[in-house]
């Protein structure tokens, strides 16, 4: 049982400027994802899964979003010792600075975890996509005696330059790490059989005392570029190779990719499995209605009112109003956060209208789309653009929180 003897504490994300205009409202975890979850779910419902229910999140930019849904969320059994807990940046008597990087987050949180009976800190990004057991992480970690064990994940050559690449021995043992390569010349002979590298997920076990001494004894901002180096010097720093799917949601490609593998027969990050479940807020809202419609290879989440559309390889988010002769081809509608509570307007609102047709695109929540409205993107044109109704980022449409399409509105990238 890790319960007792692990605290996880979670990243919750800086700007996320990579993922804007999602991030234009919320922090990186608290972006939907699937339908109905929020990406904070993920590590969260990892750490559960995993006997882990001491969890601390750390946060600081456009938090309201991710601490409503985290209070709303996880409310642990007052019996138990769990908890799952919001710590913001905050000013002190000797600092009034934000976060100043991961390692700067975490130490600056010490006073909250340094008395508590646990022997590991489990250090977790607040934005990855994976299903992944701590479990037998946490045995490799302990039975090497390590005091600081990084997970670690393959990746390719072309990925290799954005990661922080690994070389280790063969007892798993790190020799040397360097953070996001420019040349692969400088990790020459890390490579694994394979052709392949292993790069650092960036999410970490300590030794709890070790990662204590690290963090008051030296002042780096950062774990990947600065702190993880230093460690290295101790000779008990360790990687174990995560080989499952493992994701990291860094820009608006990521994550429209990996929202729309969900709906494949078979995808990568399955939310069907009973023994990995992924937890979130409950909502008391019906079941989807669907009438007259054609659903291809999509996701349709509670409360959708569909009439007369055809959706083809989509994802529709919760409370998703969809208007009659209306096309949706690989895309995204994150939902809407309420219905219409005016009954006698002309329509619901947040929806999309009538005789619309939106492909390659991501439609943020709460937007209104009028009638006859095309959206078209080219996600292999690369094209990046912002604009008042929209933005582009890799050729994909992405449609801001609350934004209001006028009708007969014409977007198409490439023309």
């Amino acid at each position: 049982m890790l319960h007792n003897k692990v605290l996880a504490i979670i990243l919750g994300g800086g700007k996320g400027s990579r993922l804007y205009p999602l991030t234009k409202h919320r922090c990186k975890p608290a972006i939907s994802f699937g339908g109905k979850y929020r990406l904070i779910d993920i590590p969260i419902s990892n750490c559960l899964n995993s006997q882990i229910n001491q969890i601390y999140v750390l946060t600081q930019f456009l938090t309201s979003s991710i601490h409503r849904h985290i209070f709303e969320t996880y409310r642990m059994d007052m019996l138990t010792r769990g908890f799952v807990e919001i710590l913001p940046a905050e000013q002190t008597l000797t600092s009034s600075d934000w976060y100043q990087g991961t390692a700067d987050a975490v130490r600056r949180s010490i006073k909250y975890f340094r008395e508590l009976p646990v022997e590991d800190i489990l250090i977790l990004s607040g934005d990855q996509l994976c299903a992944m057991n701590y479990m037998p992480i946490y045995e490799f970690h302990k039975s090497a005696g390590a005091n600081l064990t990084i997970i670690g994940h393959p990746v390719s050559a072309e990925e290799a330059p954005r990661m922080g690449v690994i070389q280790v021995n063969r007892d798993q043992r790190i020799l040397k790490m360097i953070e996001k390569p420019k040349d692969l010349n400088l990790v020459k002979g890390f490579e694994m059989p394979d052709g392949k590298y292993i790069a650092s997920t960036g999410n970490y076990f300590f030794k709890k005392n070790f990662l204590l001494e690290l963090l008051t004894k030296n002042y780096e901002q950062d774990f990947g570029k600065e702190i993880i180096p230093k460690a290295l010097d101790s000779g008990k720093v360790f990687m174990y190779l995560y080989n499952d799917y493992w994701e990291d949601i860094g820009t608006i490609k990521s994550f429209f990719e990996a929202n729309l593998d969900l709906a494949q027969l078979e995808p990568k990050f399955n939310l069907y499995n009973e023994d990995r479940r992924i937890f979130t807020h409950p909502r008391f809202i019906p079941a989807a209605k669907i009438q007259n419609s054609q659903i291809i290879t999509s996701l349709i989440s509670e409360g959708s009112l569909i009439d007369n559309a055809y959706i083809n390889h989509a994802v529709i988010g919760i409370r998703g109003v969809i208007r009659s002769n209306t096309k949706i081809i690989e895309s995204i509608i994150l939902g809407n956060d309420f219905y219409e509570r005016d009954m006698e307007k002309e329509h619901q609102e947040p929806y999309i209208g009538s005789n619309v047709h939106i492909e390659q695109a991501i439609i943020d929540k709460n937007v209104v789309v009028e009638d006859g409205v095309v959206i078209r993107g080219s996600k292999n044109s690369g094209q990046s653009f912002d604009g008042d109704l929209f933005s582009v980022r890799d050729g994909i449409v992405v449609v801001s929180k609350g934004t209001h399409i006028p009708k007969g509105t014409v977007i198409e990238v490439g023309k």
